[in-house]
Formats: C-alpha cells, sequence, structure tokens
C-alpha cells in the first residue's frame, strides 16, 4: 500500500482545510494510506467521527513546530527538527513514507527535499515543477522557484525528467519540449539558452521542438516548458497575477448592471466551466522532481480541492514507477548505477 504524509500545518487554512482534502482523496481513492504529520492529539480529535473504513487508513506523527515564512529555509530545517516539513521530509528519507505533501512554506519545502530527501543518483538539481493552464489544455512547466542560477546540463535534466513526468503520470506519447526564450531566432537569448538549446537539440529521448516565447506559454506550444527557475517564477507569477485581475475585472463587469446580471445568468454556466478549465488545482501542486521520494507543494492559500488532488497526484507519481524511471534514464545518460525503492501498482 503506497503511503503518503501530508502536512496538516502547511498553508493558511490549516488544519480544517488539510483535513478535508484528506477526507475526500481518501474517499474517492482506496489506493493509498495516510499519514497526518501535526498535532497528533487534535488530529485525533478532528477524525474522531471520521468512518472505520477511513480511519483504519490514517496514521498519525506528532509534530509540536510549524516553519513560518519569514524563517530563513535551511537554518530552520536544521533547528526546527519537529516541524511538520522537517518530519514529514524525513518520513519519505527513511522510506516510512513513500511521498509528503505540504502547503507550507515553499523555501523551506524545497530545503527539506534537497537536504532530507536527497536528489536521485546522477541528479544534478531538482526543479520545482507546475501545471500551467494553457488554451490547449495544460503544460508542465520547470523551474518554477527551485534553481535560479541554473547551468545547460541542468535545463537538459529537466527536459528529461518531465518528458517521462508526461509520458508515466499524465500519459502523454509524445511529449513535446520547448526551452523558454524571448525570441524563436537561434541568435536570441542569453548563454545560458543558448548553450541548453544547443544540447538539447543533440539528446535522443526528449522531444526537443526550439524555443517558445514567454508569451506563448498560455496558448499551448509544448507539452513540457523548461526554463531556469528565476525566469520560470517570473513567468508564472506574471500569468497567475494577471489571471486574477482579469478574472476581478470579469465579475465587475457581470454585477455592473441589471442588464449584466441577467447577462450573467445566461453564461454563468459555460463560464464556470472555461474558468474550471483554467484552474492548474485541477491537477495538484507543484512537484520537486529528482528527488528518491516526490515531494509536492501546494499554494499557501491551498483549497480543500487542490490538496484532495496534490495527494491524489503524489498517488500517482508512485502508482506509475515515475521515480524509477527518472532514475534508470538518468543512469543511462550519466553512467551512475541507481536504486530506487519499487512500489506496487493501485491498478
Amino acid at each position: 500500500m503506497i503511503r503518503i504524509a501530508l502536512d496538516m500545518m502547511g498553508g493558511d487554512n490549516c488544519p480544517d482545510c488539510n483535513l478535508d482534502g484528506a477526507f475526500d482523496a481518501l474517499g474517492s481513492s482506496d489506493g493509498f494510506e495516510l499519514i497526518m504529520v501535526g498535532p497528533e492529539e487534535t488530529l485525533r480529535q478532528k477524525t474522531a467521527d471520521w468512518s472505520q473504513e477511513l480511519r483504519s487508513r490514517i496514521s498519525f506523527v506528532n509534530a509540536t513546530e510549524v516553519i513560518s515564512l519569514n524563517e530563513a529555509p535551511v537554518q530552520a530545517i536544521r533547528k526546527k527538527k519537529d516541524s511538520t516539513i522537517t518530519r514529514g521530509a524525513e518520513l519519505v528519507k527513511n522510506k516510512e513514507a513513500d511521498a509528503f505533501v505540504s502547503a507550507g512554506s515553499s523555501g523551506a519545502l524545497l530545503a527539506a527535499g534537497q537536504l532530507k530527501v536527497g536528489r536521485l543518483p546522477g541528479v544534478q538539481r531538482a526543479p520545482l515543477a507546475a501545471f500551467v493552464p494553457t488554451k490547449k489544455g495544460f503544460c508542465f512547466f520547470m523551474d518554477c522557484g527551485a534553481n535560479v542560477d541554473a547551468k545547460p546540463e541542468w535545463l537538459c535534466q529537466f527536459a528529461q525528467m518531465g518528458s517521462i513526468y508526461m509520458k508515466e503520470v499524465m500519459h502523454s506519447e509524445n511529449p513535446s519540449v520547448k526551452l523558454a526564450n524571448l525570441g524563436l531566432e537561434e541568435e536570441k537569448g542569453n548563454a545560458l539558452t543558448k548553450e541548453a538549446h544547443a544540447m538539447l537539440k543533440e539528446m535522443p529521448d526528449v522531444n526537443y521542438q526550439g524555443f517558445v516565447e514567454f508569451r506563448d506559454v498560455v496558448y499551448g506550444e509544448a507539452d513540457v516548458v523548461v526554463a531556469d527557475a528565476f525566469t520560470g517564477n517570473a513567468i508564472i507569477k506574471t500569468l497567475e497575477g494577471t489571471a486574477g485581475v482579469l478574472m476581478g475585472m470579469i465579475k465587475d463587469v457581470l454585477k455592473s448592471s441589471i442588464l449584466t446580471k441577467l447577462a450573467a445568468a445566461v453564461i454563468i454556466k459555460p463560464l464556470r466551466a472555461k474558468i474550471k478549465s483554467f484552474d492548474a488545482s485541477e491537477h495538484g501542486g507543484a512537484v520537486l522532481l529528482g528527488l528518491r521520494g516526490p515531494v509536492i507543494k501546494c499554494h499557501g492559500n491551498a483549497s480543500r480541492k487542490e490538496i484532495r488532488n496534490a495527494l491524489l497526484q503524489a498517488r500517482d507519481y508512485i502508482s506509475s514507477g515515475v521515480g524509477e524511471k527518472i532514475a534508470a534514464a538518468i543512469a543511462d545518460s550519466t553512467g551512475k548505477e541507481t536504486s530506487v525503492p519499487q512500489h506496487i501498482s493501485v491498478d
């Protein structure tokens, strides 16, 4: 049985939102067990009225500390040994859990993934990869914030790992890969982009199709988009901010008069469906790829639905064997041996 640890004290709406998301995930899938990391007595009381079947699939790891957003990530991980993030990452490190999900401090979670869980043999850096809604569906975008100063060979590994994830978890037969750049011409871009571009063209296991301009990411120009974390985070945050402003403007217009309110009543159903298709939380959280066990980051203001979907995302990651396949692919390209625990599929 797959075991997933959940940070019950991570996020703006903890622990109730996390409990609700866990309840929904357990109820919709019997393919995993949940380890709740947080104040054990409180969590036991809050789950006391759950059904016997659900309670039989949950366990508790007591954690008395929480890492706040304003703490230095590495120092906090080393100092707060009983924090929910530290304990959750250690569960994966010690093979007591197969994956860890948290809506807590991004910096602390990234540090815990790198320092506690550790990278797979041959993986030079672990990128934070998120699903970005596009006109054609979504793309798998990395790096969103883990490696600000990157090297060309790291971007190549990101492309390799992202392709494997899309194939094995999202069932994309031959995912296309593009490199984010400020133009499509060969001569455009900084030294990092140009070097990575030349290297990616020579990778036989990556369906590399060249550059994608920042503005075209949301048009669905590629299944996997690769960038250094500085560029990637800027793109992601700009898209999120723009989407938020546009949604606010649409709501203001629809509420501005009686006529617009009547129009809203007519279009609200198809409008909600379209908005839902642009909801990144439908696919879960951002995954830190290339670790010995998956670490998934939810938004700080994660909803019940996002927590649920992130838990199911972690289940699919483990059941698909994508970690083992990434390890094998990196081993083939670097010549380093790998040893990753095998897991039983939920299918």
